[in-house]
C-alpha cells in the first residue's frame, strides 16, 4: 500500500497483494474525541503479512521530512487500557522512516509486520498513532477503531 499524509485523507496505491483485505483503510481528520489530527479505522489481516508504506506530505503536497522522529503505533484491546496488546514503532523495527526516492526525502512512514507477529488479535482494537520530534515533543497523528481478523490463509 502506499498512503499520502495531508490534510484530509491517506490515499493508496497497491504496492504489494492483499488477499482481499485492505489495511488501516480509512483515515480522515480528527473528530475531536481523542485529540489526534486524525481518526482512523480499517481492517488489518492477522495471518497475512502488514506491510504498507504511509507517504507524509504538507498540505501544498511536498514531501514531509521526517528524519529523526520516531513513531509508535499501539493496538489496545479497551480505550480504558493503560497497555497495549500490540506495538509497532521505529524502535522496534516494524515502523521504519525510508526514502521516498522520487522525491528525494525521507517521507515515507513504512509498516513491516510478519504475519505471525499478529496470529493472536481478533476483534476490534483502539489504535494510536503517534509521533515524538527531536525535542521529545509528542504529536498524536491518528486514534481510532481498528478490525484485525483471522482470514482462511495458509501457505
Amino acid at each position: 500500500y502506499r498512503r499520502n499524509f495531508h490534510d484530509v485523507l491517506w490515499h493508496r496505491e497497491r504496492n504489494v497483494p492483499s488477499c482481499g483485505v485492505d489495511g488501516m483503510t480509512n483515515l480522515t481528520r480528527g473528530n475531536g474525541e481523542s485529540g489526534a489530527e486524525l481518526s482512523i479505522s480499517g481492517t488489518i489481516p492477522v495471518n497475512a503479512s502488514w506491510y504498507e508504506d504511509i507517504y507524509f506530505t504538507a498540505y501544498d503536497g511536498t514531501p514531509y521530512d521526517l528524519t529523526g522522529l520516531d513513531f509508535k503505533l499501539t493496538l489496545r484491546a479497551s480505550p480504558d487500557d493503560a497497555t497495549a496488546e500490540y506495538t509497532l514503532s521505529t524502535d522496534a523495527g516494524t515502523l521504519s522512516i525510508v526514502e521516498d526516492t522520487d522525491a528525494g526525502v525521507n517521507s515515507i512512514l513504512r509498516i513491516n509486520v510478519a504475519a505471525e507477529a499478529l496470529s493472536s488479535l481478533d476483534g476490534d482494537y483502539v489504535a494510536d498513532l503517534a509521533m515524538r520530534d527531536v525535542s521529545d515533543r509528542v504529536f498524536h497523528w491518528a486514534h481510532g477503531i481498528v478490525s484485525c481478523r483471522n482470514n482462511p490463509i495458509a501457505f
